[in-house]
């Protein structure tokens, strides 16, 4: 059984509900993970917490406004705005990612990482995985975005094994623009790439960092173990 660390904003109405939510999907669908709840970080906390990950001097390096969209002469890659007004919860909501990085890194261990607004929809068991991972990450949402057309790949899992309990596993459709990350498997190794990424070119949002381009061995699971809480507005960039 793997841990997983739920992001989620303390005295947050919504996300208090979001992460019940949550945690009784693990428990309806009998999935193999430990739910461990991670405070996310906050706008006011964002310097305590780059400090602990001994990143203080980190800057924020992804365009703001479509003025700044391009291909980033530092790493080639084609880059569109995070349309948020709010850069500052956008930067929070990275370094909950990177704390969680973190202590895979620090205890040595694989774990889920789990925003508070997935949900499991089936049992998820990474021992059935084991054999098909590479060994740094993969994901198991349901991505949101055009550029994995989750519903489509879902279909093709399907056709392909007949069933939805065995698992297809790719590379070449992980994204190389942003499709939400709200449920991963990471290993310590796939943590300090990720990691050190960030030192080479500053802090990202965790979806746009995490792409093929970047990291080639990335793998995303079909069918997906879990989906957006639907009907639920987001509440970890808050």
């Amino acid at each position: 059984m793997l841990k997983g660390y739920i992001i989620s904003l303390i005295n947050n109405h919504d996300a208090t509900i979001a992460t019940r939510l949550l945690i009784e999907s693990i428990e309806a669908t009998k999935s193999q993970v430990d739910p461990v709840i991670l405070p996310a970080t906050t706008p006011d906390t964002i310097e305590e917490h780059l400090e602990q990950l001994d990143m203080k001097d980190i800057k924020y390096t992804y365009p703001v406004d479509a003025s700044q969209d391009g291909v980033d002469i530092n790493t080639g890659l084609r880059l569109t705005h995070y349309k948020t007004k709010n850069i500052k919860s956008r930067i929070a909501c990275m370094v909950s990612h990177m704390r969680c990085w973190q202590t895979a890194i620090d205890n040595n261990e694989t774990i889920v990482v789990l925003e508070h607004d997935a949900l499991f929809k089936r049992q998820f068991d990474f021992s059935s995985l084991t054999k098909y991972f590479k060994g740094g990450i993969i994901g198991i949402n349901s991505p949101i975005g055009a550029t994995r057309r989750a519903y489509l790949f879902d279909e093709l899992a399907r056709k392909i094994h007949g069933v939805q309990s065995v698992p297809y596993i790719d590379e070449k459709d992980v994204p190389q623009g942003l499709a939400g990350n709200s449920a991963y498997v990471i290993t310590p190794k796939g943590a300090k790439k990720l990691l050190d990424k960030v030192r080479e070119i500053g802090m990202w949002p965790n979806d746009a960092l995490m792409n093929r381009q970047f990291f080639p061995w990335m793998q995303i699971v079909y069918p997906y173990y879990t989906e957006i809480q639907k009907g639920l507005k987001s509440t970890t960039t808050q």
